[in-house]
């Protein structure tokens, strides 16, 4: 793992978020490839998720009324 996480910081992909004041465990932040990675993600996945006739797409916040999350199960 740690060869895989030294290549990606090499190549731009992520960072130790905060890695000039020591960093924090767990918390990675996407360099300049890794943002682009991640939109071609999400684009694809937008993509064959929502380009249907039986489909929207919803941008909803995540923090919701606990009674929202008790309907969806």
């Amino acid at each position: 793992m740690a060869s895989i996480v030294s290549l990606s910081k090499r190549r731009g992909f992520v960072f130790q978020s905060s890695e000039i004041y020591g960093g924090l465990n767990g918390c990675w932040d996407y360099g300049p490839l890794g943002v682009e990675l991640l939109n071609n993600l999400k684009q694809s996945w937008w993509r064959a998720m929502t380009f249907r006739p039986d489909v929207e797409g919803v941008d909803a916040s995540i923090l919701m009324h606990p009674k929202v999350w008790e309907a969806s199960g």
